[in-house]
C-alpha cells in the first residue's frame, strides 16, 4: 500500500491535547489520525453527530450518545437505533448494514 502525507493546520492547544489522549490509549497522534480515518471510511459517514444546538447541555448529552455508539460500532457490535424518518427501530452494524425486520 503506497503512503502519502497530509499537511493540516490545528491550533496548539487542541493538538497537545489530542496527543495526550492518544498517548494515554497507547499511539500516537498519527495512528489515532489514521484511525479516523478508516473509522470515516468504513461507515461512509462521520462518526460522530455535527449538529448545531443552542441548548449546552442537550449537545453535551448527543455527544455522549454518540460517543458511545461510535465505541459500540468500534468494538464490532450492532447498536439498535430510530429512524425518525422511518418511523421504525433498526439494528445499526459496524460495516455500515442497517437491518430494519427486529421481528
Amino acid at each position: 500500500m503506497t503512503e502519502t502525507r497530509v499537511s493540516v493546520r490545528i491550533d496548539d492547544a487542541t493538538k497537545r491535547q489530542a496527543e495526550a489522549v492518544f498517548a494515554a490509549l497507547g499511539m500516537n497522534m498519527s495512528t489515532g489520525i489514521n484511525i479516523f480515518l478508516a473509522q470515516v471510511v468504513r461507515s461512509r459517514a462521520i462518526p460522530f453527530a455535527l449538529e448545531l444546538s443552542s441548548d449546552p447541555l442537550e449537545s453535551r448529552m448527543r455527544e455522549a450518545v454518540n460517543t458511545k455508539i461510535s465505541a459500540s460500532l468500534s468494538s464490532g457490535s450492532p447498536v439498535a437505533l430510530y429512524d425518525e424518518a422511518q418511523n421504525r427501530p433498526f439494528l445499526q452494524y459496524p460495516d455500515g448494514r442497517k437491518i430494519y425486520d427486529l421481528d
